[in-house]
């Protein structure tokens, strides 16, 4: 018996499912009776000791809040009665956020209201998935832990050895996906006929989904009662079910498509836009700051959908230039503008590593590095839309 699958609908029904059916901690469940008086160091390496051993293991939730017996079985609700819940949340957050090396992603923390008798107050839930980013230490004594059936216990160094082997091997898979997603888009088997002219393509993977933990339903998609995502677009003009899930494009007087999404079931997202020549170009264009906006955009459709369905924000994006020596690069210009000078990519596919957007990262922020590199490729000292303190601006 575990919590539900999407956390932000956790009601006390469900706590109290726990109890009726004699819930026992576990590899992936853990019972607290309370929030720690105070949170000083040991309260906090305790927490994180909890934490990055579910990260490291297969996850889990840590419940505040649910008294046990001495068969580790959940029997009671025990309210926390907080001055501030939301202040608490943010406190739980920001432990996660700094207290765990690497960075812990797709964590999340909810507060469950609860009333037993005449107390009432919230029981805390902290879920935290399957790692591919760790494995995970805890910054106060730089020790690794996992959870071990009802405990955690400190790994020991060959241990270490083979959770970073398998958290790598978990980001290959990621990175084939992306290649073998790239291939078919080069040989033209896309699930829908593209314009001839370079692709431009963004790949956004959540990373609960490249753990396997997720599985969208695309039918609200086709129905639209869903907004699929496009780029450029604030949503597809047409969306039809396939075999991976659902794809949307974008509708012309052509028979075929200058761009189309792929929703894939397991949370993946795939967006393509063709490049086109424009004006006087004989070229196809990619303008700086238009193109930047279109990304930033569409990754933010995505959290929104990811929000939907109850899946951490966390992602890893991948951009990819396939053609991209027959494209013209303006570097701070946006469509319609003169006033640039061009600038060329030196080979035939620009394909850039992923970056790693954590939730609480605004997407223009996180993009960063991907645009500055794409700038990079073509001799620019990196992307001109950014202010001092590092947020995206529109110049």
């Amino acid at each position: 018996m575990s919590l539900r699958q999407r956390l932000l609908d956790t009601t006390q029904a469900d706590l109290d499912r726990l109890i009726g059916d004699k819930a026992q901690e576990g590899p992936h469940l853990d019972y607290k009776r309370e929030l720690p008086a105070a949170w000083d160091d040991k309260a906090k390496h305790r927490l994180m000791a909890d934490v990055t051993a579910f990260a490291n293991a297969g996850g889990g939730d840590i419940v505040y809040g649910m008294d046990e017996n001495q068969d580790a079985e959940a029997v009671a609700i025990v309210p926390q009665v907080l001055a501030s819940v939301d202040e608490e949340v943010r406190r739980l957050q920001d432990f996660m956020l700094h207290l765990a090396e690497p960075r812990l992603p797709g964590t999340q923390v909810q507060a469950v209201p609860v009333t037993v008798g005449d107390v009432s107050g919230h029981a805390i839930v902290i879920r935290i998935p399957e790692s591919w980013a760790g494995p995970h230490r805890v910054k106060t004594n730089q020790h690794f832990f996992v959870r071990d059936g009802l405990r955690n216990r400190q790994l020991e160094v060959p241990e270490i050895r083979a959770l970073f082997l398998r958290t790598e091997s978990q980001a290959q898979r990621i990175r084939d996906f992306r290649s073998e997603r790239l291939a078919k888009v080069l040989i033209g088997e896309t699930p829908s006929e593209l314009q001839p002219g370079p692709r431009f393509i963004v790949h956004a993977v959540p990373t609960q989904a490249a753990l396997g933990l997720v599985h969208l339903d695309p039918v609200p998609y086709s129905q639209r009662t869903r907004t699929l995502p496009m780029l450029g677009r604030h949503s597809a003009s047409s969306v039809t079910l396939n075999l991976d899930g659902a794809y949307g494009v974008l509708l012309t007087r052509e028979p075929a498509t200058t761009a189309y999404t792929q929703l894939f079931r397991q949370g993946f997202f795939e967006a393509v836009w063709v490049l086109l020549p424009l004006s006087d170009l004989s070229k196809p264009l990619l303008p700086g700051i238009a193109y930047e906006q279109m990304v930033i955009q569409f990754l933010e459709q995505v959290r929104s959908e990811l929000t939907v369905n109850g899946v951490a924000l966390d992602m890893a994006v991948f951009l990819s230039l396939l053609g991209a020596d027959e494209v013209v690069f303006a570097g701070p210009s946006d469509f319609g503008s003169s006033s640039w000078e061009p600038a060329h990519f030196d080979r035939r596919n620009v394909l850039l590593p992923d970056v790693l957007i954590p939730a609480d990262v605004s997407i223009g922020r996180g993009m960063r590095p991907a645009f500055d590199l794409i700038c990079q490729s073509v001799g620019l000292d990196g992307s001109a839309n950014y202010s001092e303190n590092g947020d995206w601006e529109k110049q």
